[in-house]
């Protein structure tokens, strides 16, 4: 039974790459690492199943229910996470941003992608369990079950309504990735030289106070540096960057952090 503590994936990264001195070491390491990941809770902040299963038309029908426990495809499903200890992946509701072009900004999408995981859930309940808080993410670990905690990947479908924030919140969604491949109606993306806002909107000054109130974390994935740093501003609460890499390894890439951003989150007290 793993103990009541949640950490984050990085150290069975970090624990394998000490050491390349010999196939022995490496073998110490290994087992080292699944040594820590089957003793501790872990955490992936962005798995993009629901996507990936919505464009493979998926349902809930008995040839399909095998997808998300055993499949050879994508780099998530029950098996898998177990063997690797994996225990608290965020299922991602992704809204590409061509649907910030349909009157509903994508939140038709969104919900039948949130219903997708809680049908999933429905049909493998000795598998995998909807988890909204860390204390039901410690229970269900205990119970033997992977949770399936939500966020959502691009805030358009919050619309011109800031009820929606609280309308998602009470949907299960915990963090909103502000945007995607494209400016909205909420700041700037890294992908997009419009820059539409210089950063945030006077909107999304207030949707990020309005995730604030609520209990929605701030994902700062995909914004621009403009936005990043306005967020950084406002917030009362830690960001996180759900998927990000370090800019210094790919120079001139934006999607990616740089340093200073990196340090600016630390002080925040947000992750990477």
């Amino acid at each position: 039974m793993k103990p009541q503590i949640v950490t984050v994936a990085f150290i069975c990264i970090f624990a394998l790459g000490c050491n390349n001195n010999s196939n022995e070491e490496d073998e110490k390491l290994r087992m080292k690492a699944n040594e820590l990941a089957q003793k501790f809770i872990l955490t992936d902040g962005h798995v993009d199943l629901p996507y990936r299963l919505q464009i493979k038309h998926f349902r809930l029908e008995r040839e399909y229910l095998g997808v998300p426990v055993s499949s050879k495809e994508g780099d998530f499903d029950y098996e898998r996470a177990r063997k690797g200890g994996l225990d608290a992946p965020f299922m991602s509701i992704y809204i590409p941003s061509k649907h910030q072009l349909k009157k509903d900004m994508g939140k038709a999408l969104a919900d039948s992608l949130i219903d997708m995981i809680g049908g999933i859930v429905e049909a493998h309940p000795d598998k995998f369990a909807l988890a909204r808080t860390p204390q039901e993410i410690v229970a269900n670990t205990t119970a033997g079950k992977i949770s399936l905690p939500l966020g959502m990947e691009n805030g358009a479908p919050i619309g011109d309504s800031l009820e929606n924030v609280k309308y998602f919140y009470d949907r299960g969604i915990r963090y909103i990735t502000l945007t995607h491949g494209k400016d909205n109606q909420i700041c700037d993306s890294s992908y997009d030289s419009m820059n539409r806002w210089n950063g945030l909107s006077a909107f999304g000054e207030k949707v990020v106070a309005e995730m604030n109130r609520v209990g929605v974390m701030v994902d700062i994935s995909h914004v621009s540096d403009s936005a990043f740093y306005d967020v950084l501003k406002i917030t009362k609460a830690p960001l996180i960057a759900s998927h990000s890499s370090c800019r210094f390894y790919t120079p001139g890439f934006q999607r990616n952090m740089s340093d200073e951003m990196i340090i600016a989150l630390g002080k925040n007290g947000g992750v990477i």
